[in-house]
């Protein structure tokens, strides 16, 4: 699915973050990516998104050399990205009424630009997300939990097969976070996805992440990976595996070890 080969990247400013940089990830596989702040946990996701161009080196999705954004990938952002003057119906729509413009490919706008069973299938996604009955309401009318189901159903009814997901859950409560974890890894099976996660939080990382690429201080050659087979199963988190996990990526990170609840 993923194929990142001898990348290297720098900013314009000549700061490096990666040189000769490989891994790969396959179809349906869940990864997490975490690190410290600054360490370039975004700037991956952004060049596996398409939105940067590596120095050198190339990126393969599906065998094809990833040039610009694709359209079969989809992204989550913290920040939810949602239009504020929309209603949830309409940000939903968004994805939708711009492949309809843009075509499949992002690039051949279709004669007929209509999207078959549009109102079916955004009204579908809303009710599998429970938030049809907010259709009418406007971002700053629902919780922060809500626009972030807002934001997955506008991404997943484009039926991506890569979803990208940048610190998606960081600004909700705990039990709010957990829910989303929990849903998106059932959608991820349902749907197939291979799924990427950036995080600051361990134990994120280690509920969601079947493979977890733990980045230090660029610039950054070999990635550290933890194989993490079990993640995403409804009783992991009460699992001494889970808390032997998490144990591991604080010492990994150079964290002091702590016990887990």
């Amino acid at each position: 699915m993923i194929q990142v080969q001898d990348l290297s990247f720098s900013y314009p400013n000549g700061t490096a973050v990666f040189e000769t940089f490989s891994f790969g990830a396959e179809q349906g596989q869940s990864w997490a990516v975490i690190g410290p702040s600054g360490c370039g946990k975004t700037t991956l996701l952004s060049l596996l998104a398409g939105l940067l161009r590596p120095t050198a080196g190339k990126i393969l999705i599906d065998g094809q050399l990833l040039t610009r954004p694709r359209p079969r990938t989809g992204l989550i952002l913290q920040d939810y990205g949602l239009l504020p003057w929309a209603t949830v119906w309409k940000n939903a729509a968004l994805g939708l009424n711009i492949r309809a413009f843009y075509g499949p490919d992002g690039v051949h706008a279709p004669a007929d630009n209509r999207v078959a069973n549009k109102q079916t299938l955004i009204h579908g996604w809303l009710e599998r997300l429970g938030i049809d009955h907010l259709a009418d309401h406007y971002p700053h009318q629902i919780s922060g939990g809500q626009r972030q189901r807002t934001a997955i159903a506008r991404t997943l009814m484009l039926e991506p097969d890569l979803l990208l997901m940048d610190e998606p859950f960081g600004a909700l409560d705990a039990p709010t976070r957990q829910d989303l974890q929990n849903l998106t890894m059932q959608l991820r099976r349902e749907q197939n996805l291979t799924t990427i996660i950036v995080t600051h939080n361990i134990e994120e990382a280690v509920f969601m992440g079947e493979r977890i690429m733990v980045l230090s201080q660029p610039v950054h050659h070999t990635p550290a990976i933890v194989q993490n087979a079990q993640a995403g199963g409804p009783t992991y988190r009460r699992q001494e595996t889970y808390r032997t996990r998490c144990r591991q990526l604080h010492h990994l990170m150079g964290e002091d070890s702590r016990e887990m609840a």
